[in-house]
Formats: C-alpha cells, structure tokens, sequence
C-alpha cells in the first residue's frame, strides 16, 4: 500500500526539520514532500478511513475555519499599519504570505493526521510497527545529534552533516554541547524525545520486543544532550510511571527506581544540576537572575506577558501568525530586558497563550476542549501509561514555541487512534498485551 510506505518514510524522517533538509531557499523537509503525497493520494482515494468516532479530526477542522475570522480581523488591522521597521526581521514574511503559510501548514498537519488515522485503522500498518517505525526515526535523530556533537568539537562545520542553519549551544560543566541535533532547538528535540520515550515504553510494555526496550536508554542519551530540563524530568517521569506497571517483574522495578535515583544523584552532582535548573529558574528561586546568559525563562515569561495583554486587548484573537506583528504594541514584563521585535520574530513562547492571543477566547476553549479529549480517550481506554505521557507532552507545551509541527500531530493521530479504538480483553488487558520484563 503506497500510502503506508509513505507514511513509514514520514515516520522516520520527522526529526530532519532542520538537517538533511532540501536548500531551496527554505528548509524543504523530506518528510513534507512524503506526507504531501501521501495525502495527494489519500485525496485521490476517495473518503479517508477514520475508523470508529472520527469527530476529534472533524473539530480540528472546524478549529482550522474558524480561526481564519480572526486572521482576517488581524490582516485589515495591518493592512492600515506602518510594518517598515518590521521588513527585514529574521524568519518573517508580509502579512498576507504568513498566514497563507500559517494555514496550509496547519492543513498539512491535519491532513498527517488524517493519514494516521486512515492507515491504521485500513490496516496499512500495525501499531506495533507504527512504533517500530518512529523510533527508527527516533535512534537516527539520537546518532545525529551525537555526530553532530563530535563534529563541532573537531572544529568542522555543520554541513559536513548537511546542516544549513545555525546550532543551539548549551555550556555545561564548561563543556558546549550541541543541544539541537537535526531540529531548529533544543525544546523540539526535547519533546520529540518526550513523546518517543513514550511510545517505546508503552510498546515496551505491551509487546516486549528488544528494540522497544534498548531505544529506552538511547532516548535518556538523547534527552540529556537537549538540556531541556521539562523533557529530561519528563522522561524519567515516564520511565518512572511504565516501571511501576504490574506487568513488570518486581526485581525490574527496584532496579528502575535505583537508575531514576542514580541519574538524579549524576546530574545533582555535575553542572548539569546548575546550568539546567538553578541558573534557569533562578528568578523564580532567587528574585534575580544569576546567569545572563541562560534566561530563557524570563523571556518566555515576558512574551507570555505580551501575548495576555494582546488578548485582553482583543479577545476575538489577532489571527494565526500575527504575534510578532502586535508586540510591539505593549510593554515588557521587565524593564530592564529589551524585546528586539524589529529585528527577530517574536512568538509567545506559551501554546495556550499562544491560542488565546492569536485565535481568540472561542477558539482557545475549543482546543482546550480537544485536548481534553484526546486524553479522556486514553483513559475510558484504560491506556493510563500513554495518557500520563500525553499530559506530561500538553504540560510541555506552557514553555514550547509552537503547535503547528508535524511531528506533534502524527503522534497525536496514534493517541486518537488507541483512544479510539482500543478493545478490551475479559481480564482488562489491550488485545495483544503480553508480559514484558522492563
């Protein structure tokens, strides 16, 4: 079935947003030009498969329409405005252009989704290779993001791996580390590494298969390397919580508890412990800012101030993609930072906040709404271990830059899929559940 090879090329290529990309004047990613095509085809098919209760893509239709009323409210406004000082900002683009990125973009997410939902539930692919194939994507994202490291720190460039842009350093213990690996940032590696560990638990769990089981290790690798403190105490939440499943032999569990405190103990006792959570939260810890070089925080707490004034300013929304273009319009949290807005694309750093500024109050509760219910799914489906990775992945998003990534919503199409159309066995258990030793 050519739409389920497409989608295991998808899958394997999702991490390569930044790296490996075609140089056409714009990152080309591989796996856009593949799920393009998929969703081509599936177009050309005939109606898409949704399976069973197919409403939750269906709402996310509703929430693409309609959030095009505020876009056009926000498109008159700034079609009256002086945007000189804004033409020559990194990474924006005329009013007009930028939501016609914003929404076909969103559409392609959807359309990812749909084609999830679709080739499960045909039967083109199987959950347990759906799993087998992300994480194949997952291991080749950790060996970039290693290579890449080893790269730098022989002093050659980064296209030698076919990386164009520029790379996130992180200093810790003095030593600078590559936090990227072939995505833009660290905090989308983070949580890709985040929703993987998820997914080679719960598969772990279920069917106990070896590459399950050693990608767990390799995704704690890979996590640490992102220094993004949400995504590594994430992980150990989730290796945490899959251990404790009864399904795992007890003298595994002890053996998980004594690696989780061991891991805590290693990064107490490095400069990892300090460059990761003290010097980042230090505001939060000290009233001040100990390190003026690691205070992402206080700028994502001062964008997320931006994006509230935006709203209560507006609560029907400024349209899709028009953060940057409103923020210069209000004041800063802190006024001794300096927002340079003219020069860089400002986002709200915030996906609720993010919503609510820039889709509306209306719009806000219903993606709220569709949140919630792909994590009810999860639970009337007794899928507790992938409900608790999904809440732990929407927790991320209060410190995240965007909703609009591809991988993000091909990994919420295997959620809807299991939340969906899970069955239960007599004695509780998934169909095809077996026992499994970590």
């Amino acid at each position: 079935m050519r739409r389920a090879r497409l989608l295991c090329f998808v899958l394997v290529t999702l991490p390569l947003t930044n790296s490996v990309t075609l140089p056409v004047g714009f990152p080309l990613k591989l796996y856009e030009v593949a799920g393009a095509l998929a969703i081509a085809a599936l177009l050309v098919g005939g109606v898409a498969d949704l399976g069973r209760r197919g409403r939750i893509p269906v709402l996310w239709g509703v929430f693409w329409f309609g959030s095009l009323f505020a876009s056009a409210w926000g498109l008159m406004q700034l079609a009256e405005a002086d945007l000189s000082m804004l033409e020559w900002a990194h990474g924006r683009f005329h009013p007009a252009a930028n939501t016609v990125f914003h929404y076909t973009y969103l559409a392609f997410d959807l359309g990812l989704m749909v084609l999830v939902l679709h080739v499960l539930a045909v039967g083109g692919l199987d959950e347990r290779a759906f799993c087998r194939w992300w994480l194949y994507g997952a291991a080749l994202a950790v060996g970039y993001g290693v290579a890449l490291n080893l790269v730098t720190a022989a002093g050659l460039p980064p296209a030698v791996l076919l990386r164009w842009d520029e790379v996130q350093f992180m200093t810790v213990a003095g030593i600078p580390v590559a936090r990227t690996g072939p995505f833009e940032e660290g905090n989308y590696f983070g949580w890709y590494l985040l929703a993987s560990t998820v997914i080679a638990a719960w598969a772990a769990l279920r069917w106990g298969d070896r590459l399950f089981r050693l990608m767990l290790p390799v995704l704690l690798l890979g996590v640490v390397m992102t220094a993004s403190p949400a995504a590594l105490l994430g992980v150990l939440a989730v290796l945490f919580f899959a251990a404790m499943d009864r399904r795992v032999r007890p003298g595994a569990k002890v053996a998980a508890v004594a690696g989780a405190a061991a891991v805590l103990a290693f990064l107490v006792t490095t400069g990892l412990f300090r460059t990761l959570v003290i010097d980042k939260f230090s505001l939060l810890f000290f009233g001040g800012v100990t390190d003026v070089t690691n205070v992402s925080l206080v700028q994502r707490l001062n964008e997320s101030y931006h994006a509230w004034l935006m709203f209560l300013d507006h609560p029907w929304g400024v349209g899709m993609g028009n953060f940057g273009y409103f923020f210069g319009h209000y004041p800063d949290l802190y006024t001794w930072m300096v927002s340079d807005f003219s020069s860089v694309k400002r986002i709200a750093n915030n996906i609720y906040i993010e919503v609510l500024a820039e889709h509306g109050l209306a719009l806000a509760l219903l993606f709220l709404y569709l949140l919630w219910r792909q994590g009810r799914r999860l639970v009337l489906a007794r899928e507790h271990l992938l409900a608790f990775g999904y809440l732990l992945c929407c927790g991320y998003f209060l410190a995240f830059p965007t909703f609009r990534l591809a991988l993000v919503w091909v990994f919420w199409g295997l959620l809807v899929h299991l939340g969906r159309d899970a069955r239960l066995r007599p004695g509780g258990d998934p169909q095809g559940a077996g026992k499994a030793s970590a």
